[in-house]
């Protein structure tokens, strides 16, 4: 591998636990906006979103519009998918599933990625990237039923988690399909479009809760939180998210994307002043080092030889 390769591997990898580490506070926050449908809170933190990125992209756009010339049903199909679904599909399951089950399928994710990309695209996962994989899972396992083999087998499933479980598979399409997106165009204006697009449904469903008088009122603490939400876990986190994909591979990105109940996990810990557990930090050790054995095995392994 090259010098360039490397280093280019190295910040694929960086961008990706920093895009895990955004997203994680969005599970804490969540938690402070349960009185909102999902329509809702997708809409205003998407709104937040477009509104945080239109200085910045807007003029970027319309000098590269060109460029997605011939992808646009590919282009409007991933943006409804990634930005108006699996975010609705997410706090729908919040609505009847518990963290738990919730944490434990969002871990297939990265297997979903291997399927679907060992299907379409004939790619296959190394044995270390396996391994790393089995690894982590083990860990979040550890982690979400705080080592208790009696939390796992009571573990008890609601229409949530078929939400929860259509969103992971929404979600790894999603990552695997960024690919489309034109060289010529920036990761963040590419982004910024997406939102515009996965915005307009969301639009038309908050016209609907509107006429129906289901519309909750914004309080100030709320609205706090869903800027905070549309400003990181969704502009910042999407964002580093894609350039981290771009560098390293969906596949890759995905098997860091299973340390989201980790780091959820500690800023709870931190933010909320949860108690840490035994189990956490156990749990949380076999995640790091699944990550980094599937990561650097492969290279180990070819140094090796």
């Amino acid at each position: 591998m090259s010098e360039n390769n490397k280093a280019n591997n190295n910040s694929g990898y960086i961008l990706a636990i920093l895009a895990v580490i955004i997203w994680s506070g969005n599970f804490v926050a969540a938690r402070f906006l349960v009185h909102f449908t999902p329509i809702e809170i997708s809409f205003y933190r998407w709104l937040v979103t477009f509104i945080v990125l239109t200085p910045f992209c807007i003029k970027k756009l319309i000098k590269s519009i060109k460029y997605i010339k011939g992808r646009w049903i590919k282009v409007i199909i991933i943006s409804v998918l990634g930005i108006t679904v699996f975010n609705t599909f997410v706090y729908l399951a919040a609505h009847t599933s518990n963290a738990a089950n919730m944490s434990l399928l969002a871990t297939l994710s990265p297997i979903v990625m291997a399927i679907i990309s060992r299907i379409i695209w004939k790619t296959k996962l190394t044995l270390n990237q396996k391994l790393g994989l089995l690894i982590v899972i083990i860990g979040v396992v550890i982690l979400i039923t705080k080592g208790s083999i009696e939390v796992l087998v009571n573990l008890k499933f609601a229409i949530g988690d078929l939400y929860m479980l259509f969103a992971v598979i929404l979600f790894a399409v999603y990552t695997l399909t960024l690919k489309i997106r034109p060289k010529e165009v920036s990761q963040s204006t590419f982004f910024y479009l997406m939102v515009i697009i996965g915005l307009i449904p969301l639009a038309i469903g908050m016209l609907f809760t509107y006429t129906s008088n289901n519309m909750h009122t914004l309080d100030m603490e709320s609205a706090l939180i869903l800027i905070y939400v549309g400003v990181f876990p969704s502009a910042l986190g999407f964002i580093l998210w894609n350039m981290a994909v771009a560098k390293i591979g969906a596949i890759k990105g995905g098997i860091i994307y299973d340390s989201i109940p980790f780091f959820s996990s500690l800023e709870a810990v931190i933010f909320l002043h949860e108690n840490i557990l035994i189990s956490q930090i156990i749990g949380g050790i076999l995640i790091l080092s699944g990550i980094i054995y599937s990561s650097i095995g492969d290279k180990i392994k070819k140094e090796s030889k």
